[in-house]
C-alpha cells in the first residue's frame, strides 16, 4: 500500500508511506522527491525503472489528483 501527502494548494508532497512487500526498496523514492520540494505531478508524469513495482507511487498520485478535483 502507498500512500502520499500533499499540500492540496502547492501541490507539495508532504509525506510518503509505504507498507508491505517491496516497501524498502522504494520508499527511496518518495524520500528524494520529498527532499527535493516535488509535487505530485512527478508521480504522474514521469516514468520509471520498475514499472511494476513503482506503479503504486502513480496509482498513489492519480488517486490525489482525482480527490483535488
Amino acid at each position: 500500500m502507498t500512500k502520499l501527502i500533499f499540500a492540496l494548494e502547492s501541490r507539495r508532497l508532504l509525506g510518503a508511506h509505504i507498507i508491505g512487500e517491496g516497501a524498502t526498496e522504494l520508499i527511496h523514492i518518495g524520500q528524494t522527491v520529498l527532499n527535493l520540494g516535488g509535487t505530485v505531478d512527478y508521480f504522474v508524469e514521469n516514468a520509471f525503472n520498475d514499472p511494476t513495482l513503482v506503479e503504486a507511487y502513480k496509482i498513489a498520485a492519480l488517486d490525489g489528483y482525482n480527490r483535488m478535483r
